[in-house]
């Protein structure tokens, strides 16, 4: 949302008579947020590189919490020395609002700010000074959704997942 109002801000800079309401932005964030979870609804599967190894992974997004959040459920099922290694994590989205939370089987726990577009969401998660990565989940055109996932280290952001998935239901 703040890319969104910087945006705005930057179009009333370069044109002085336009006058665009801040709740007209606000509303306008909250739509696309709505439509975008809307269309990412259901269940996707993918196959890839993940963390380095072969993986089969799934993702289901659904409302929750009497239509307070959406949910996203990720799982990850990698081939590791001959055996199948497990992450699952949890995404909380508040609906009409860019804050939500991660939490994993690997005991993260992160809190989330989130921007969205027609699209795409990115979100940045966990804390300055300490383990904070991001990610994005972008519609494509074929339909399916693209996810990127990186975290920070000292050296800058390093990726470690790109998935393609497509809708199974």
């Amino acid at each position: 949302m703040r890319t969104f109002i910087a945006i705005l801000a930057l179009a009333v800079t370069a044109f002085p008579g336009v006058h665009v309401d801040p709740a007209f932005a606000q509303e306008s964030e909250v739509a696309s947020q709505q439509s975008l979870l809307q269309t990412f609804t259901g269940t996707w599967k993918a196959e890839g590189i993940s963390f380095g190894a072969p993986s089969k992974s799934t993702m289901v997004w659904g409302e929750t919490l009497d239509g307070k959040f959406y949910r996203l459920t990720y799982t990850i099922e990698m081939q590791r020395d001959g055996k199948v290694q497990a992450f699952v994590g949890h995404g909380y989205y508040q609906r009409g609002s860019s804050q939500g939370f991660w939490a994993d089987n690997g005991g993260d726990l992160h809190p989330m700010v989130t921007t969205y577009t027609h699209k795409a969401l990115t979100t940045i998660w966990g804390k300055a000074g300490g383990k904070q990565g991001r990610s994005s989940y972008t519609f494509q055109e074929d339909g399916r959704i693209e996810v990127a996932d990186w975290i920070l280290t000292e050296a800058g952001w390093r990726e470690f997942n790109r998935t393609m998935f497509s809708r199974v239901d």
